[in-house]
């Protein structure tokens, strides 16, 4: 298992992972070692008889926590190379602190004082564990030993117990196995993320066909009057809108068409035109101000309406709709109305149009869709969006 670790704008890398979810990663690691080390803190003071005495010392070992959950919660999303020095200074503290706190502490306060700056190193060999791997996490307890025995030389007490070495390897230990739970979690996380975009990519995929593709070649199939009256010219009628839509469908393929970088207003004024070559009039009006608008909610306020459009044109047995823009709920809203043939809607359970392409498109971008009708009374579809994306689309 490789470690998670960025050091600088260096990554080492893990297989599939983004240096960006490993960043991220490491630099909430950093408060692993800050818990363990307050709860032991804690713990040590509980057992102290002197408190009073010894809140200076309590003090000084608080200042890199403070310091270090500061840099996770405010820095690290500045400063990614600052992950590279935090196990270096936090190194360089608690060998200070536990030199220089002990040598001016009075041998009567040593075991007490040990007891509080202890801690420090034991938190400094989670830390070069979690970041740097199991040599360096090794490497940092035989600095903790020698360090201790050095404290115990200069007050000339007996050697340090084997538990407090025990803590030390039991540390390192348990940092490795965190490491590995993150190393499976980002692992199992990206997995499913791309498992998620293939089934969007797909359904988006579909969608697309269906509101492209298909509807044109359901639309060029209609029957219309001049089949009879004029079959030449409804033939060549027939192939014009066939060799629009082919260079609309290729223009589409090469490079993103100019109208998808309009405004909602634009896009639904280009749509209507679009719709009146098939043979459908369809009149935009506009009572809200759109020129703001996310991206993909004027997609998807776009593609839903066309196909509702597109539904009118098939169904509805009518040659007119209105589309009207407003405001309203904090959102957006697209009415498209006509006054068609209509249906029933509880006789009519919502297809692949009305389930996929306008509830959900408008579904990805936290928006909602209604269809209201009545059997020859025309159909009206209420489309809302809000005026920021709430979820990720896709």
């Amino acid at each position: 298992m490789r470690v998670l670790l960025l050091s600088g704008a260096r990554a080492a890398r893990v297989a599939g992972i983004p240096d960006r979810a490993l960043h991220v990663a490491a630099s909430r690691l950093v408060l692993v070692p800050v818990v363990v080390r307050l709860a032991v803190l804690v713990q040590a003071l509980w057992s102290v008889e002197d408190v009073p005495s010894l809140w200076p010392v309590v003090v000084l070992c608080l200042v890199p926590d403070l310091l270090e959950i500061g840099w996770v919660l405010v820095w690290s999303a500045r400063r990614a190379s600052g992950l590279r020095l935090v196990p270096v200074a936090d190194s360089a503290y608690a060998v200070l602190l536990n030199l220089g706190v002990v040598s001016l502490a009075p041998a009567s306060h040593f075991s007490d004082v040990v007891s509080l700056t202890w801690p420090q190193l034991l938190g400094t060999v989670m830390l070069w564990t979690l970041l740097r791997g199991a040599f360096a996490g090794a490497l940092a307890i035989g600095t903790a030993v020698a360090l201790r025995y050095a404290m115990s030389a200069w007050w000339r007490t007996g050697p340090p117990p084997a538990v407090e070495f025990l803590t030390l390897f039991g540390a390192m230990v348990t940092a490795l196995a965190i490491v590995v739970l993150l190393g499976a979690s980002l692992r199992f996380a990206l997995g499913l993320g791309e498992q998620r975009g293939r089934a969007a990519e797909r359904e988006r995929h579909r969608r697309d066909v269906h509101d492209t593709v298909l509807q044109v070649m359901e639309s060029l199939a209609l029957p219309a009057p001049a089949d009879v009256v004029d079959p030449v010219a409804s033939l060549t009628q027939v192939r014009r809108t066939a060799r629009a839509h082919a260079m609309r469908l290729r223009l589409s393929l090469d490079r993103e068409p100019a109208s998808l970088h309009g405004g909602l207003d634009q896009r639904l004024n280009a749509l209507a035109a679009d719709m009146a070559v098939e043979g459908l009039r369809a009149e935009v009006v506009t009572l809200a101000a759109t020129g703001d608008l996310p991206a993909d909610v004027v997609g998807a306020l776009h593609d839903a309406t066309r196909e509702a459009l597109r539904n009118t044109l098939k169904h509805a047995g009518t040659a007119r709709a209105v589309i009207c823009v407003e405001q309203t709920a904090g959102g957006i809203g697209v009415i498209v109305r006509d006054h068609g043939a209509g249906f029933a809607v509880d006789d009519h359970r919502p297809g692949f149009g009305i389930g996929r392409s306008i509830i959900g498109r408008l579904a990805e971008v936290g928006g909602r869709a209604t269809v209201e009708s009545v059997p020859g009374h025309g159909t009206r579809v209420v489309l809302w969006a809000p005026l920021a994306v709430r979820s990720p689309v896709g």
